[in-house]
């Protein structure tokens, strides 16, 4: 008995170290489950990371290129307590790009016009190629979005200067790398281009070494602004400075924003990694093999141009400071003014601005079912700081007289032009600036449409018909010469091609005989650059301040491929613009640039025409879109798919 209790009593034991051993296993089993499905959701962020590039290796310890997110990284204490010093002339902008519930992924499709001439954003200048340029590549600083009197940081964080003025020192960042080149690596010429490339101020001195070679001769617009360069050096690899003979009004507002860092690794070399003598670099480099592609350091990578097609832009990973939502941006080529509003139809477009022939098509004819007018897209619009206008070569003859000039004025009929050609999708103007602007005199009408007053200033000059055969003509240097001209226009605008016809017409009625020329863009371009026309159409887009010196002073008349193509030279005009350079306080700036608008408007070098308003539309998917006040204003840098 006492035997088979204690074999009971046994029994008892090891069945409770089994249950006790089964409820450990259990539970380590459920522990080992639980830990398991935690990894997978570990990976699973872990890869959502890595895909949005919000991953960071601890700062990216092992020195090499940071990750950022859409929203960007955090900044430094660095950098925050630079922004912090009352000596930093740079404020953070306080107006994000991207609101918070922004996600990333997605394709963005919109359109250019045109071909763009070339992608090496020093030796290309084109609105087109601009617009890229903002995407690709980075500045040292940049205006803020909402009050653009303010500089923030960009590739630079800090831009103090000691002596109020004259010298400009910038703090670099150093989490900046420019992208990998586009080139065939299989064939393994290029080894000499692997490895990542820090931006560093050395590639800062480059641009500027390029922009003041005078080999670089498609610089010269953006050069005139530097006439005052004492100079430039990297102090260090990451702090760049600039010192300037004088201090004036454009230091801040153009020459400082328009400096940007150009890698030196790329741009100094031959196709073989052979660098270039000091002697031609300059040509090398303008002409360089790269051109056809572009290579930056921004938020997005330059992929691929495919002429007549597209040019497609991918995001950035790597890129630490944000504004890059989407994963692809497709820029369309398409240069018949039909297809834009056609693509919104059919969704192969996000979004796209009319021109003035397919507003009127859609919106103001269209039917009340069509999707630009029944809610289906979203319509906006933006005001550009642009104005359209004619320029007359004053290399030529017949328009160095400035009753000559005039009188094409008054043979314009800008009124009718601008309602029944462009829809009135913009307002006239009568000087160098749009009409917004605090700097343009409201008292300055545009040069009223009238004939007979174009045939007596003609008349006036001389031009008169003496053979009877319907074109006036006159004596010059010694030989009849008919006045008989031809204005080169933008070749794929229907709108021109109208506008050049009735001009055409309207100038016949006095004499002139007029041949509306159309060219596409990048041979029109080039063609002014060349000064190889009589007179052209064309436009400026500048920004909230107004600078004159790149496009009216005497100076800039006889420089190669400088912004002024029409060669105006007047003592009055370039004292104007001296006294402007020195002038900082808003009041005397405004009465000197209503100075000039008075004089511009006597002499009459461009026949002004008007102000660009843009009528946009886009998918409802296509969530927070938002226009620039400046130039680019399509910039999608807010913008992003979903809602």
């Amino acid at each position: 008995m006492t035997r088979g209790f204690l074999l009971g009593i046994a029994r008892i034991g090891l069945l409770a170290v089994l249950l006790l051993t089964t409820i450990v296993n259990c539970w380590q089993n459920d522990r080992t489950e639980q830990r398991f499905i935690d990894l997978q959701d570990e990976v699973k962020q872990l890869n959502k990371a890595l895909a949005s590039g919000t991953f960071s290796s601890a700062g990216s310890a092992n020195g090499g290129p940071p990750t950022g997110g859409i929203h960007g990284e955090a900044e430094s204490p660095a950098v925050l307590a630079a922004l912090a010093d009352p000596a930093n002339i740079l404020d953070k902008d306080p107006v994000p790009w991207l609101p918070p519930n922004a996600q990333l992924g997605d394709t963005l499709s919109i359109h250019l016009g045109s071909d763009p001439k070339g992608f090496n954003f020093l030796a290309e200048n084109g609105a087109d190629v601009t617009e890229i340029q903002e995407f690709v590549t980075l500045p040292l600083i940049k205006r803020h979005k909402a009050d653009t009197t303010k500089w923030g940081p960009a590739y630079a964080y800090s831009m103090v200067s000691p002596d109020d003025g004259q010298t400009y020192i910038f703090k670099l960042r150093e989490n900046i790398y420019w992208h990998e080149p586009l080139v065939d690596w299989a064939s393994g010429e290029y080894e000499w281009l692997r490895g990542d490339h820090q931006v560093t101020a050395d590639d800062v001195v480059f641009m500027m070494d390029m922009l003041m070679d005078p080999q670089v001769t498609k610089a010269a617009p953006l050069r005139s602004y530097f006439d005052d360069l004492e100079s430039y050096e990297a102090v260090d690899k990451f702090t760049f400075q600039v010192k300037f003979k004088r201090k004036v009004f454009s230091q801040r507002s153009v020459a400082i924003p328009s400096m940007f860092p150009v890698p030196k690794f790329l741009y100094a070399h031959d196709v073989d990694g052979t660098p270039f003598d000091a002697e031609i670099l300059g040509q090398k480099f303008q002409d360089h093999w790269y051109n056809p592609n572009a290579l930056g350091c921004g938020p997005y990578k330059f992929v691929r141009f495919e002429p007549g097609v597209a040019v497609e832009l991918a995001r950035n990973p790597k890129y630490p400071l944000g504004g890059n939502a989407f994963e692809t941006i497709v820029y369309r080529i398409l240069t018949d003014q039909n297809q834009p509003p056609r693509q919104l139809r059919t969704k192969e477009l996000h979004l796209a601005y009319l021109q003035p022939g397919q507003y009127r098509t859609e919106v103001l004819e269209g039917a009340d079912d069509s999707p630009f007018k029944n809610g289906e897209l979203t319509a906006g619009e933006w005001w550009e700081h642009s104005w359209f206008y004619i320029g007359w070569n004053m290399r030529r003859p017949i328009f160095q007289d400035k009753r000559v000039r005039k009188a094409m004025s008054h043979a314009f009929n800008g009124d009718l032009l601008l309602s029944d050609v462009f829809m009135d999708l913009g307002e006239r103007n009568s000087g160098p600036m749009p009409r917004f602007l605090p700097w343009y005199d409201q008292s300055i009408d545009p040069i009223p449409f009238d004939l007979d007053a174009a045939r007596a200033l003609l008349d006036e000059a001389g031009w008169v018909d003496t053979n009877d055969d319907g074109i006036r003509d006159k004596e010059i240097d010694g030989r009849r010469v008919e006045f008989d001209y031809s204005l080169m226009m933008y070749g794929s605008s229907d709108e021109y091609r109208t506008l050049g016809n009735i001009f055409k017409e309207d100038l016949a009625q006095i004499g002139v005989k007029m041949n509306p020329t159309p060219v596409e863009w990048s041979n029109l371009l080039k063609k002014v650059n060349d000064r190889e026309f009589d007179a052209v159409t064309l436009a400026w887009v500048g920004g909230p301040e107004v600078e004159f010196n790149q496009i009216w002073h005497s100076s800039e008349a006889d420089k190669p491929k400088s912004s002024n193509h029409v060669g105006f030279k007047n003592a009055e005009a370039d004292a104007i613009i001296e006294e402007m350079n020195t002038a900082f306080g808003f009041e005397e700036r405004k009465a000197l640039a209503h100075r000039f608008h008075a004089l511009l408007h006597e002499e009459q070098p461009y026949t002004f025409f008007y102000t660009r308003k843009r009528p946009a539309f886009w998918q409802k998917d296509l969530s927070n879109v938002k226009f620039a006040q400046t130039r680019p204003y399509r910039n999608h840098k807010a913008w992003h798919l979903g809602q």
